[in-house]
């Protein structure tokens, strides 16, 4: 262990008070209130382009790899 790690925390140092369990669910419901979330039609729309982008990636590397494995066939002379 490094002694950057190994170095115990100095006197000036002050540790934050502990938080209840209440205070702390009552400051991420806070937070939570603070968010922009997105519209039903926002989400529906992101959702398809992911999948477009999916599909375009599948294709991309199902080409891919069928172009390889000719390539490595006629090379090693398996497959020509």
């Amino acid at each position: 262990m490094s002694k950057l790690h190994a170095a115990r925390p100095s006197g000036t140092e002050r540790k934050k008070p502990r938080t209840s369990v209440f205070d702390f669910f009552g400051q991420v419901r806070a937070e939570g209130e603070k968010v922009t979330w997105p519209s039903r039609k926002e989400t529906v729309i992101t959702s398809a382009m992911v999948f477009v982008m999916v599909v375009v990636a599948s294709v991309f590397f199902l080409i891919t790899d069928f172009v390889l494995q000719k390539a490595v066939g006629l090379i090693l002379g398996i497959g020509g």
